[in-house]
């Protein structure tokens, strides 16, 4: 007996040494902290918040109008990173553009844009929320900030539209809208639009017909005509001509906007712009001659974006003198933006 409880204590230390004698685990390596981590979790919280205000208001609206039996949307591709093209894009986006200007004649200008399109399917496949509080119908040159724009306050710009697609199948795609537009305070509009596109390989060309009422300022209608060439993925080529007349618009006004962008990578890219708008009738009047050069590059992953734009306007309100202007912008993309 003595014999066993010997053989049984010493087979008890001997494993209590060896237990002592093998090393503990090393702990795991934590990766290094980096904030750019935090600010992506950020940033994709606010497009889940997105998306989910989205299809919130896509469900509350479609449990009042729509048949719930109606079948649920495919999947939505993703955002082409074109900001003149977000409205011929499907899915939900926002983006917020913060920008600051400088100008000889204005000084230093700072505000934010807001602009995007939530898509409501439960409500209807062709039914679509388009807003943006830097719209201004009277703008025919969207795609060069003048110099005249400046004299405007934020308040005196911006629209929201709920635009109902009457044909998606149609060479020719009429649509209606029904909204508000804000100067400053809300104005009720409506609007019909048709839209003709034709893509062949050497040309795209986009023909948009809009005619619109609004509560103040009365009946108005709008032709602009796109022209646009890709050239091996590298070159974009891009003539925009707008003719408005409006009852507030004192005749037929135009403007006319060439783009030619070299895509230098995936990242970034370098452009020209050259534009002019002004009366067409009663006379032939000139208003403002633009000329800007654009960067834009990608900063982080697919929804962070800066444009610097230098350039210079000849307003005919300072004789046609060469007016010097400089334009920094992000945008921050949010939504329908992952694969």
């Amino acid at each position: 007996m003595r014999l066993r409880l010997s053989f049984f204590f010493v087979c008890l230390l001997g494993a209590a040494h060896l237990a002592a004698a093998e090393p503990a685990a090393a702990p795991e390596a934590k990766p290094p902290y980096r904030f750019i981590d935090t600010i992506d979790r950020y940033h994709e919280a606010v497009c889940c918040f997105v998306i989910n205000a989205s299809e919130g208001a896509d469900t509350w609206l479609a449990s009042r109008f729509r048949d719930s039996s109606q079948p649920a949307r495919p999947e939505r591709p993703r955002l082409v990173y074109d900001t003149a093209m977000l409205p011929y894009e499907t899915g939900s986006q926002l983006i917020l553009s913060p920008y600051i200007t400088e100008r000889k004649t204005d000084g230093i200008a700072a505000g934010l844009r807001v602009s995007g399109k939530l898509q409501l399917p439960r409500l209807s496949e062709r039914v679509d929320l388009v807003f943006d509080s830097d719209y201004d119908e009277g703008d025919l040159t969207p795609e060069i900030r003048s110099a005249d724009r400046t004299k405007k306050s934020s308040d005196e710009r911006g629209i929201a539209n709920l635009r109902l697609r009457l044909s998606d199948n149609l060479k020719v795609r009429p649509s209606l809208e029904l909204g508000l537009k804000f100067k400053p305070d809300p104005r009720p509009r409506i609007g019909f639009r048709l839209k003709i596109v034709h893509e062949n390989e050497l040309f795209t060309t986009r023909f948009v017909q809009r005619v619109f009422w609004e509560t103040h300022d009365g009946w108005g209608e709008r032709s602009s005509f796109d022209v646009e060439r890709m050239i091996r993925d590298e070159y974009l080529v891009r003539l925009n001509t707008s003719v408005l007349w409006s009852e507030t618009s004192n005749g037929v006004r135009g403007g006319e906007t060439f783009q030619f962008y070299r895509f230098l990578s995936n990242r970034r890219a370098f452009g020209t712009k050259l534009g002019m708008y002004g009366t067409l009738e009663p006379s032939v009047h000139i208003e403002t001659y633009s000329a800007r050069v654009s960067w834009r590059q990608r900063m982080h992953r697919d929804w962070l974006f800066i444009k610097i734009e230098p350039g210079f306007d000849w307003p005919h309100n300072r004789d046609y003198k060469i007016t010097p202007t400089i334009e920094v912008m992000l945008d921050i993309v949010f939504g329908d933006w992952m694969d």
